[in-house]
């Protein structure tokens, strides 16, 4: 008995790494190994540079850290894009009579079977009933989702058993037989409910439940949710797809490029997601650390990085002012200068993956650097150089503009600053407002600015409508939640949308998605930039992690983590 291993607590792990509420960096990664095979478990740092507010599907969220806790009826490999059985045991089918679509009425019926006893990490039972439940709050006009297209098409939900869920929809939705996390979920009645009833929905968006005491059903239980900045969890053993190899995770957020490096380097995480890392850091990495034989750093293209000009700017409102500015950006030799040319130019949001891209990039309308074309068409607009140099118009309002970005955001701050410039020669002024993440995001600033804005979206088409539909526009009355910034009101685009969320041949759907591309490379609610790159710096001996082709929210680098292992 005197030689059998005893797992450490919580306690004693932090006393013996010296470890603070900010992370880990006093524990050496031998310290952290010693003590991972003292416990005689598994475990692995995860290192994350966004900071969120918890794990529900308003506020802001992270993709990754939430499938670490949470699952959904369906999932998606984001490597082919397929979708999968996650809390169901299987999907809806036409063939199998479990997807009915009335054409004529435009309405339809999806039935899920849960699998077997599933359960909350409170080990209490998950039911049919949770996911009503969870319907239930989505569907509150008051509770202000990001997304609210599923919550707001379906009818009303059937719980015949507590294992199958019968929901009827008021019109035909092509993502119907796979709905995934962020878009529908679930949670706990037996935790939530009293607070719902209550009907005080922001006291209800403010419960603890959402971060420090929450309950889920991914492949990892919440231990301590550490402020948001270092979150422990453990294998979750009544996980829906087996309990993960891994045993304990560690989730720190680092929003310092350098400080991460640094911990890369030193050898105290297994993995770094996201924006964690610079591209500088990831280069470093990729010549030294990878190199030797660290571990590897894999990237990929997976999102756009956009300029977006106030839809409620006068400023903007003609589409020839929009056209000129992006044609006064040196795209090629800003990224060359940033990027080491790593990343492409981009013209639309389209994940060069997808089936319709050829066609889509021969029909799009493309801005080429001319600076002169810019100056004409800012002349046609009935703008013309003032006496200090900057433009000025007939009605006596100057070209000048706040222009924000994500403060800290080292790339994005170099982008701003050669933008400034550029804009600068055509008689374009642009005054650097930037906004840390936390400010940028509270519900005082989030989606709306008075003048520019450099950001970026995915390139999910399945989520278009949520961020091109004019019915997404952000207001005060939705708490400016809903992520439609660009303001962007064209009934043709709205249309095209509408008709990709609904059941189409495969071919028609290439055909919308061209179509939108031409409207939105005519129309340019945002000035496209380039593909945001996504560097993973992967530790030697984590093994089964897939880097995903698309992010979003349903493409997720920790979709299988019940795979992982470390060796």
């Amino acid at each position: 008995m005197a030689n059998q291993r005893r797992e450490l607590t919580r306690r004693e792990f932090m006393r013996l790494t010296g470890a603070t509420g900010l992370g880990l960096a006093a524990a050496s990664a031998g310290t952290w190994d010693a003590l991972a095979a003292q416990s005689g478990q598994k475990r692995i740092v995860i290192m994350g540079g966004r900071r969120t507010a918890g794990f529900g599907n308003h506020g802001r969220s992270d993709t990754e850290l939430t499938g670490l806790v949470d699952a959904g009826l369906a999932g998606q490999n984001p490597v082919t894009l397929e979708r999968f059985p996650w809390l169901a045991a299987e999907l809806p089918s036409i063939k199998k009579g479990t997807w009915k679509i009335d054409k004529q009425k435009k309405t339809m019926i999806t039935v899920y079977r849960l699998r077997a006893g599933l359960r909350w990490h409170d080990s209490k039972p998950f039911t049919a009933q949770d996911f009503k439940f969870g319907w239930e709050v989505h569907h509150h006009p008051e509770f202000p989702l990001r997304d609210r297209l599923v919550p707001d098409l379906i009818e009303k939900i059937e719980t015949p058993d507590d294992r199958t869920i019968v929901i009827h929809w008021k019109a035909l939705y092509n993502e119907a037989h796979a709905i995934q996390k962020q878009q529908l979920r679930a949670w706990p009645r037996h935790i939530l409910r009293d607070a719902f009833k209550a009907g005080d929905i922001k006291a209800l968006t403010r419960h603890l439940y959402w971060n420090q005491q929450f309950v889920g059903t991914g492949p990892y239980r919440l231990l301590e949710w550490g402020g948001g900045n270092q979150i422990e969890v453990e294998a979750n053993p009544h996980y829906a797809l087996g309990k993960p190899k891994i045993d304990r995770v560690t989730y720190r957020v680092i929003e310092d490029s350098n400080t991460a490096l640094s911990a890369v380097l030193a050898g105290e995480v297994d993995l770094s997601l996201r924006d964690t890392l610079s591209f500088d850091g990831a280069m470093v990495l990729k010549e030294q650390w990878e190199a030797k034989g660290s571990g590897t750093v894999a990237i990929n293209p997976i999102t756009f990085r956009w300029v977006n000009l106030s839809g409620t700017n006068p400023l903007f409102k003609d589409v020839r002012v929009r056209r000129a500015l992006l044609h006064a950006i040196d795209r090629d030799a800003m990224v060359k200068n940033i990027f080491k040319g790593f990343a492409p130019l981009i013209h639309f949001p389209l994940s060069p993956f997808r089936k319709a891209f050829k066609r889509a990039e021969a029909a799009a309308t493309k801005y080429e650097y001319n600076p002169e074309k810019a100056k004409q068409l800012l002349a046609e607009a009935d703008w013309k150089p003032g006496a200090d140099g900057v433009l000025v118009n007939s009605k006596g309002e100057k070209m000048d503009f706040e222009f924000r970005t994500d403060a800290g955001s080292r790339e994005d701050e170099q982008a701003q600053a050669i933008i400034i410039d550029y804009w600068k020669k055509i008689g374009v002024r642009g005054q650097i407002k930037n906004l840390p993440p936390r400010i940028a995001n509270s519900e005082e600033f989030r989606n709306r600015w008075p003048g520019a804005m450099l950001g970026g979206h995915n390139l999910v088409v399945e989520e278009w409508a949520e961020r091109y539909h004019s019915a997404g526009t952000p207001t005060a009355e939705n708490r400016y939640s809903t992520e439609s910034v660009s303001l962007w009101n064209n009934a043709q685009a709205d249309a095209i949308m509408d008709e990709l969320n609904t059941i189409i041949a495969a071919e028609r759907a290439i055909d919308l998605q061209v179509e939108f591309v031409k409207l939105f490379t005519r129309d340019l609610p945002f000035l496209p930039l380039y593909y945001r790159l996504e560097w993973l710096a992967i530790k030697k001996g984590l093994t089964g992690l897939t880097p995903r082709i698309e992010s979003g929210g349903q493409n997720m680098n920790t979709w299988n983590m019940q795979a992982w292992d470390k060796t």
